[in-house]
């Protein structure tokens, strides 16, 4: 007693799309081709340096947290050397930490 299944299938002159799985990684990502961003200090021909406070505040939040570089443009290089100049400059106390940061005479250093 075996039961035989038929298959049927049914032919079609067009040929099925191929839709591609989402990657779960690009599912969030938001790419723009349009804005081709380019890196500030390869275009200005300038090192990242901790005693420029007026260029290194440019790539700080309003909460004084440094701004990645896929917003800012800046290249991997010089990413790093940015990162490096601004954690002189805090320690230094040239930068503040936080936006509610006291500086060594007390007061708070809000800009």
């Amino acid at each position: 007693m075996t039961q035989e299944k038929k298959i049927i299938k049914k032919e079609s002159s067009e040929p099925k799309p191929k839709i591609p799985k989402p990657n779960m990684a690009l599912k969030n990502f938001k790419f723009n081709p349009r804005r081709n961003k380019i890196c500030f200090f390869t275009e200005q021909d300038i090192i990242p340096d901790y005693r420029d406070t007026n260029v290194i505040s440019k790539f700080l939040s309003p909460n004084k947290q440094i701004i990645s570089a896929r917003k800012t443009g800046t290249t991997a290089k010089n990413q790093r050397l940015l990162s490096t100049a601004i954690k002189r400059a805090r320690y230094l106390g040239l930068l503040p930490y936080t936006v509610n940061h006291k500086g060594l005479d007390g007061n708070w250093m809000v800009n």
